[in-house]
C-alpha cells in the first residue's frame, strides 16, 4: 500500500498535461459562449492554463517531467544510504508527508491562480527528492521480513503496486482533469500522506520487534539491528559487476 501510493501521487501529471496545453478550439459551444465572444473563441489556445499557452508548451511540460525525474534520481543516491542509517518507520513516513505536501502544492497553484513556471518547476524538483524516499525503505523493510530463497515470489507479487497504483492515479486524476485540475493533484497527496500516518502507526520494520525470529542470518554478511547497516562480506568485484549490470537493466 505504502508504493502503491508514491505511484498514485506520480501520476496526476501525465494526465492533467493534456489540459495545460490543449486545443481550445474543439470545445464546445456551451462552454465558451457564456464568456468569450466568437473571435476570442477561435483563439487555439484561450483556455490554456498559463505559462503553457505559448508556443513551446511541449517544451515546458517536457522540463517539468525532466526536473521531477532528475531530481529523483539524484535522491536515490542520498536516500538510501541515509534509509540504512535510520529507522525507517520514521524515514517513510517523513518521506510520505513530504511526497503528499509538494503534491498537493502543485495542484494549490491552480487555485492560487500562480502562472509561474518557476513555482512548478521547483515543486516538481522537491517532489521528485521526497519521492526518491520509498523504494530504497520499502525494498529494506521486505528484505527484513522475507529470507532470500522466498524473495521472488514475495517481490512478483509487491511489483503489482506499480500497476496498482497507477492505475488508481489516473482515475483519481480524470475525475476533477476537465473542471478544477487542482484536485487531481490535492486528493492524490492526501492520499499518500495519510497512508504515511497509517506507516507510522503500524509498519513494523524488524520480525524481531513482534518476537519474530530474524530471517538475514546468512553467512557472507552480518547485519547490525542497531545501527542498521548491512556490512557486506562477499560484496567482491564478480557482485560489483552483478549490481552495474542491474543498474543499467533498470535504466532501459
Amino acid at each position: 500500500m505504502a508504493y502503491t501510493s508514491y505511484h498514485l501521487s506520480r501520476k496526476p501529471i501525465s494526465v492533467v498535461k493534456e489540459v495545460l496545453h490543449q486545443n481550445c478550439t474543439l470545445l464546445s459551444e456551451d462552454e465558451w459562449k457564456p464568456i468569450l465572444t466568437p473571435e476570442e473563441a477561435n483563439e487555439t489556445c484561450w483556455c490554456c492554463y498559463k505559462p503553457f499557452d505559448q508556443a513551446n508548451a511541449k517544451g515546458l511540460l517536457g522540463g517539468l517531467d525532466t526536473s521531477f525525474l532528475f531530481a529523483y534520481a539524484i535522491g536515490m543516491f542520498f536516500s538510501g544510504h541515509v534509509a540504512e542509517r535510520m529507522n525507517l518507520r520514521y524515514f517513510l513516513t517523513g518521506g510520505m508527508l513530504l511526497s503528499g505536501l509538494f503534491t498537493a502544492l502543485f495542484g494549490l497553484g491552480y487555485f492560487w491562480n500562480i502562472h509561474s513556471y518557476a513555482y512548478f518547476v521547483i515543486i516538481q524538483i522537491f517532489g521528485g527528492l521526497m519521492q526518491s524516499s520509498g523504494w530504497p525503505s520499502v525494498v529494506t523493510c521486505i528484505g527484513n521480513w522475507f529470507p532470500k530463497g522466498r524473495r521472488g515470489i514475495i517481490m512478483g507479487i509487491w511489483n503489482s503496486h506499480t500497476s496498482i497504483g497507477n492505475i488508481l492515479g489516473s482515475l483519481i486524476a480524470a475525475i476533477w482533469v476537465d473542471d478544477d485540475w487542482g484536485w487531481s493533484f490535492i486528493v492524490p497527496g492526501i492520499i499518500i500522506a495519510g497512508m504515511g500516518i497509517i506507516i507510522f502507526l503500524f509498519l513494523v520494520v524488524y520480525p524481531e520487534d513482534v518476537g519474530c525470529a530474524p530471517v538475514n542470518k546468512k553467512k557472507g554478511y552480518s547485519f547490525s539491528r542497531r545501527s542498521n547497516i548491512i556490512t557486506w562480506g562477499s560484496f567482491n568485484t564478480r557482485s560489483s559487476g552483478i549490481f552495474i549490470m542491474f543498474i543499467f537493466c533498470k535504466t532501459c
